[in-house]
């Protein structure tokens, strides 16, 4: 897979179906991202707009589950 910022979505409702596809907590991906549980809260709440390059990261994690 390669980046393609076009696919770009900010929505949270997309963010919160791509972190349920991993089957990971919020603590773990936060983890393997690189970023705070906080950061992931506030994703999902939309208090905190994600960037395509996190929205990458999750998706490769989805890939490889």
């Amino acid at each position: 897979m390669k980046p393609d910022a076009s696919r770009y979505d900010p929505r949270p409702e997309y963010l919160a179906e791509l972190i349920g596809s991993t089957g990971l907590t919020q603590a773990v991906l936060a983890a393997r991202i690189g970023v705070d549980e906080r950061t992931i809260r506030r994703w999902l709440s939309g208090q905190r707009q994600f960037n395509y390059r996190d929205q990458f990261a999750i998706e490769c994690l989805v890939l490889s589950v």
